[in-house]
């Protein structure tokens, strides 16, 4: 028995320096992306026609950790000169200092909201990290904007996408042949919309996966008989719904092997 507590606590221990390494190690990605960035100035005075957004909301075991994936993505937009506003949707519970943070240092616009219940928390198949990410439907509420890029926040940009905002009133990348990914959309904003969305959402509207992928992939099921997005700087804005090019959505599941 001694033995076994002895062997618990090493592990505990060890657990415990892992931990602490990894969170050092978040720091210090954050710390190093703003020395490379630079300190983007407070928000811009001067309100955009578009916007790149993400949202925030607190109650998962990697609040923090999304948090600062937030700020390094929004330094990434700023580095590469996106002529767009950066805004951050964020529940009512976001710590003061977090949207302090974000505003006056990057430079974000941030929208304060109440969360959305999610009505499929007693699904079989639902995760719970997901509990509040149809928070994500208060992208259709940003009627200042023409366009909006709905952004989760472990994006991280390569190059200006401005182009984005060329696109129709939905346009989605398709990771795999029948299902469009929500971790970056283009969406018209429209009340008319975000009104109907939070109706069908509380009638329980259908949803295979309980989260926000899943409920706006039944919103647009038509998406994948559309034709393709190329950006076409004559024109500047389509109509209608289109999907994006892979690029757009790439992850770290996605390599090349020589």
């Amino acid at each position: 028995m001694k033995s076994s507590t002895s062997t618990t606590a090493r592990t505990s221990l060890a657990l415990k320096a892992y931990y602490d390494i990894y969170m050092s190690l978040v720091v210090v990605v954050f710390v190093v992306a703003a020395a490379v960035l630079g300190t983007t100035s407070s928000a811009r005075a001067e309100r955009q026609s578009n916007a790149y957004a993400t949202m925030m909301y607190m109650g998962t075991p990697r609040d923090y950790e999304f948090y600062v994936a937030t700020r390094v993505m929004l330094r990434s937009l700023a580095s590469l000169h996106a002529d767009a506003d950066l805004v951050v949707i964020a529940s009512l519970d976001v710590p003061l200092r977090w949207i302090h943070a974000l505003e006056q240092e990057d430079g974000a616009k941030v929208v304060r909201v109440e969360n959305l219940n999610n009505p499929y928390k007693n699904q079989d198949n639902f995760d719970w990290r997901f509990m509040l990410s149809m928070n994500k439907i208060y992208a259709w509420s940003l009627v200042e904007y023409d366009r909006v890029v709905m952004l989760d926040s472990d994006n991280l940009f390569l190059q200006n996408t401005d182009e984005l905002f060329h696109c129709g009133q939905f346009c989605a990348v398709f990771i795999n042949p029948c299902i469009f990914h929500t971790g970056l959309f283009v969406l018209q904003p429209s009340m008319k919309v975000f009104k109907d969305m939070v109706e069908e959402l509380g009638k329980g509207r259908e949803n295979p996966d309980g989260a926000d992928q899943g409920f706006i992939g039944s919103y647009f099921p038509d998406l994948i008989d559309q034709p393709m997005f190329h950006p076409n700087a004559t024109i500047k804005q389509l109509n209608g719904t289109y999907r994006l090019p892979l690029g757009y959505q790439m992850d770290a599941s996605y390599y090349c092997q020589y």
